[in-house]
């Protein structure tokens, strides 16, 4: 296939929508062969290619940028519509090496948060009572007075003063 070829060999290219989608299918399938490194795999992206130049480039340096990571090997970017014919364009790449290592080094950063125990303990409210919130250094403390309600009894014992006394 051609536009595999043209990837593989400039990194980069320029090709309608559709093709970019079908061809991102096809590149990450071949890239993951080239990560496996065994005779089988090459032979089976020879068998798809067809190019020695590529094939040796995909194996030793494309397949070696994307060890660390398990897809998202491609990306593809709209770039609007062609002038003549108004067809969907957009532009394929290999994601770069920089961005591989970024993953590698997020899923190591995971491992050294879980690992590492909390520096500050939190107090625990006892037992049937709500932790006070956490006030701002910065806000003006503000007194705000509680609602308070009456007990519906009192309210009943008013009614019936207020009634009697009307009679």
């Amino acid at each position: 296939m051609n536009l595999a070829n043209a990837l593989f060999d400039h990194e980069s290219i320029k090709t309608t929508n559709p093709k970019a989608m079908e061809l991102k299918k096809v590149a990450d399938r071949l890239i993951t062969l080239a990560k496996r490194k065994d005779l089988h795999s090459l032979r089976l992206v020879f068998a798809f290619l067809r190019d020695k130049k590529v094939v040796r480039k995909l194996f030793s340096d494309i397949g070696d940028r994307y060890v660390a990571i398990n897809g998202g090997y491609t990306r593809v970017v709209k770039i609007g519509r062609r002038k003549g014919d108004a067809a969907p364009m957009a532009i394929i790449e290999l994601t770069q090496k920089k961005e591989a290592e970024k993953e590698k080094e997020k899923g190591k950063g995971k491992e050294k948060k879980e690992a590492k125990p909390a520096k500050e303990k939190k107090e625990k409210a006892p037992a049937g009572k709500k932790a006070a919130p956490k006030k701002e250094a910065g806000a003006a403390e503000e007194a705000k007075p509680k609602r308070t309600r009456r007990p519906k009894v009192e309210k009943k014992a008013e009614e019936t003063t207020e009634a009697t006394e009307n009679a």
